[in-house]
């Protein structure tokens, strides 16, 4: 019983020992992204519009002011401003999620100002800045 606690401890020891070694030498540090990859992440952006419900569909006023952020980046995407815009369903209810990505970060900064300001004061409408999926 005592030989199987000392066996039982080093390798406890052992792992600890392999850890440390393993952080210390740099094998546990994050990969660093290339300068190509990285201007790719910072030369888009995006942000998503969600309108939300509480258990009785979306409200009126929630769905006019995301109706009309809608317009705004659809405009915005007929004129190349908006490389891309993806509508999801995100509930039963009624709940979506609009998704501009642009290529101009300006722009991107824009837009979203003046989501907000659609946005400002209205129940359950959400703007975030987030990725789009499926990319």
């Amino acid at each position: 019983m005592r030989y199987a606690i000392a066996v039982g401890h080093r390798r406890l020891v052992l792992v600890w020992l392999l850890s440390v070694w393993t952080a210390a030498a740099g094998c546990a540090m994050p990969i660093r992204t290339s300068g190509e990859e990285r201007a790719a992440q910072a030369g888009s952006a995006s942000f998503a519009v969600y309108a939300l419900s509480r258990g009785r569909g979306v409200p009126e006023p929630t769905r006019s002011a995301w109706q009309t952020v809608w317009t705004m980046l659809e405009d915005a995407r007929r004129e190349g401003k908006v490389t891309r815009l993806q509508q999801t369903r995100i509930g039963l209810e009624g709940e979506v999620r609009l998704c501009a990505e642009f290529s101009d970060p300006g722009r991107a900064r824009e837009m979203l100002a003046r989501a907000r300001e659609i946005g400002k004061g209205v129940e359950l409408l959400n703007v975030v800045e987030e990725p789009c999926s499926g990319q």
